[in-house]
């Protein structure tokens, strides 16, 4: 692990004001002039804090960064010698902003009082004055610049408001969500701190799951991923968050659209759909058995991944002839990861694929079911396919039939050997040859 470089850091400072200010925070540092170093970083957090309640002013005109400022600028007016106003600004920011959090909110306050003793030193018995250490001052600019200087001047409601309009405009570029998730934990999540994470959060969740309008729509599937990825990042936190605020997670939409995009995220965080109120469940319910999305990855609301396979390869296997989407099946495999689900997501990837009524179909099918999977069938899984090849001259008898099957021909030497009796699939080794 790389040692924390104090200069690295600095650069990552947002304000062009306040990264010009530290550089004598960290010449101070460098010379060995500590005292100096922290009365020096005290001035430049407090005014860093000002300059970013200044921008959300100017730029947002942010309500509550306003009335900060008001309350301070007549606490100087009324005691123009007086500093106290420095400490009660960094106790308005904590108590009326996310900037910063408990934990930072005590490492400002340490910082504060080391500058005190630092500014007007108290003489000691052997009558030396008060110096901090080199450590002491390391960890002091830090905390300083980890809490306060590197973040970006977004407190309120307003960092969603950016958020979202980043992500619409980005909706063609981040297409796939590992890229979406590298840029957004390089442009915000390396500056926020969980509790705004989870503000983020609840607000994607009203506009993915619960409002029924043109730019909702449009953005919903990024906004989805989005959501996908702060949940990830704050599990623990949001689950208890969504338990709290059972009433406000709730509140959804019984558009299709908007309960297919609920389900898919339930199916993959089953626990949550125990939490949601009866109102809510009765329209999850509905499209789990209603909507073929909905049928395919509701399995939550049956008693068990068992019921969900057999009710999944009923309807597979029978009259309905189902069609999905891409990715059906590797969506349906995330709903758990056990090696029983792995083989009964192949089998039912099989039953669809063998369900085929044309030779169109049957090309659609493997490619959409049999393609991507393939490569993972085990055992069990592999004779499975090979039964139901055998029974449906609509995957054996078309012409990419030699192709395809050459791929699972290929992964059953793999797991059987050389030596594998196919005198029982005829037809499957035939399309082969």
């Amino acid at each position: 692990m790389s040692e924390y470089s104090i200069e690295q850091r600095s650069q990552r400072i947002y304000d062009r004001k306040t990264r010009e200010y530290f550089s004598e925070v960290s010449s101070s540092y460098r010379d060995g002039n500590y005292r100096s170093s922290v009365v020096m970083l005290w001035s430049v957090a407090v005014c860093d804090i000002l300059f970013k309640l200044q921008h959300l002013v100017d730029m947002y005109s942010d309500s509550i960064a306003s009335k900060i400022l008001s309350e301070i600028s007549k606490l100087q007016e009324e005691n123009e010698r007086s500093s106290d106003w420095e400490i009660h600004l960094i106790k308005l920011v904590y108590e009326r902003t996310k900037l910063i959090d408990v934990i930072e909110y005590e490492n400002l306050q340490h910082l504060q009082r080391q500058r005190h003793l630092s500014a007007h030193p108290v003489v000691s018995g052997n009558m030396t004055l008060h110096r901090p250490n080199k450590d002491t001052v390391r960890s002091l600019i830090r905390n300083t610049l980890d809490g306060v200087l590197t973040k970006p001047p977004i407190f309120t409601r307003k960092i969603f408001e950016e958020f979202i309009t980043d992500l619409a405009n980005s909706t063609d570029i981040l297409i796939e969500e590992s890229k979406l998730r590298k840029y957004l934990e390089s442009k915000y999540f390396s500056n926020l701190t969980p509790d705004i994470e989870a503000i983020i959060f609840k607000s994607l969740w009203k506009l993915t799951f619960r409002i029924e309008n043109e730019e909702c729509t449009k953005n919903r599937n990024i906004n989805y991923k989005a959501l996908r990825i702060i949940y990830k990042r704050n599990r623990d936190k949001i689950n208890q968050q969504i338990v709290l605020e059972s009433d406000y997670f709730s509140n959804i939409s019984g558009n299709n659209e908007a309960l297919c995009f609920l389900v898919h995220f339930l199916s993959q965080n089953d626990s949550l759909f125990a939490g949601l109120s009866d109102a809510a469940k009765i329209k999850i319910e509905h499209c789990a058995k209603n909507n073929i999305i909905g049928k395919t990855l509701g399995w939550f609301i049956k008693t068990s991944l068992e019921e969900h396979y057999n009710d999944l390869l009923t309807w597979i296997e029978g009259d309905e002839y189902p069609d999905f989407i891409d990715n059906t099946f590797i969506e349906l495999k995330k709903c758990s990861d056990t090696p029983e689900w792995d083989e009964a997501i192949y089998k039912l990837a099989s039953a669809y694929y063998c369900r085929s009524s044309s030779f169109d179909t049957a090309d659609k099918r493997f490619s959409l079911a049999i393609r991507p999977l393939i490569k993972e069938f085990n055992g069990e899984a592999l004779k499975f396919l090979l039964q139901k090849i055998e029974g449906n001259n609509q995957t054996y008898g078309r012409g990419s039939s030699t192709p395809d099957h050459k791929l699972i021909y290929d992964r059953a030497k793999e797991i059987f050997g050389e030596t594998f009796d196919y005198s029982s699939f005829p037809r499957f080794i035939a399309s082969v040859e």
